[in-house]
């Protein structure tokens, strides 16, 4: 996408979509079709589909931008970042990173989606009595979406927010990098495990595929995300020393 290649030249960082998109697009634009009225036109459903994922897709890569243009200005060296549903992945050199900038990119991750979602829940409140009906369920929906994965977000477990400050204090206690980022990632991984099967046990038992799907497909792409974030921290050898961070930023030129 050409968005993605003019971040990727803007902050000089190697971008990358992951190809859960694609069963997010898919949902999402099958959501719209299924739970819209169907008073309106199959292809007009489809087309507010097709909308609300780029907007969901815009949201993660502005999110993904401030928080990676934020750790460069830390002095941070991020090598590459993997665009996932719930949030980019950033691969930090071990040497340049510390357990405060962990904290602060998680807070600051968790406090973008909130605004967001915020903004969006305004913009419905006052659409309520005026405007599109189409435009009025499309901010609704995005609203929604993004507080749940702020709510999401915060699980114990990697590359969610709460995991990276969960590896921000085990890995100050302990000064062991790597193990507690396969520990975490590893916790993140079987949280990714528990709601895909529990998706899946309620789609079979209810026939409720739209719960179902809500719960499977985030664990999946956290499954994903949690062994893409292991495999990374598993190609830097050796254990960086948590120091605080640095006075003088890197510049991004």
């Amino acid at each position: 996408m050409s968005i993605v290649t003019s971040l990727s030249s803007v902050l000089r960082v190697r971008l990358r979509l992951h190809y859960s998109w694609i069963a997010v697009f898919i949902f999402m634009t099958a959501t719209m079709i299924t739970q819209f009225s169907t008073n309106y036109p199959f292809m007009q459903r489809m087309a507010l589909g097709v909308v609300a994922s780029c907007l969901f897709l815009l949201i993660i890569v502005v999110r993904m931008f401030i928080l990676t243009l934020l750790a460069i200005r830390r002095g941070a060296i991020v090598k590459s970042d993997t665009l996932f549903a719930i949030g980019g992945v950033l691969e930090i050199d071990k040497a340049t990173t510390f357990p405060a900038l962990e904290v602060l990119l998680a807070v600051v991750g968790f406090l973008i989606n909130l605004l967001v979602a915020g903004i969006l829940f305004t913009i419905y409140q006052v659409m309520a009595h005026t405007g599109s009906i189409m435009v009025h369920v499309l901010v609704q929906w995005l609203a929604f979406t993004c507080f749940m994965l702020s709510l999401f977000n915060l699980l114990p477990g990697l590359p969610l927010d709460g995991g990276r400050i969960l590896r921000a204090a085990f890995w100050k206690a302990t000064k062991d990098y790597d193990k507690i980022t396969r520990i975490i990632s590893w916790t993140g991984w079987a949280i990714g495990i528990a709601f895909t099967i529990t998706g899946i046990v309620l789609t079979i038992t209810t026939q409720q595929w739209f719960v179902g799907v809500l719960l499977a497909l985030p664990g999946l792409i956290l499954q994903n995300a949690a062994t893409h974030q292991r495999r990374q921290a598993g190609k830097q050898g050796g254990n960086p020393k948590p120091v605080e961070a640095p006075i003088i930023s890197a510049s991004l030129g």
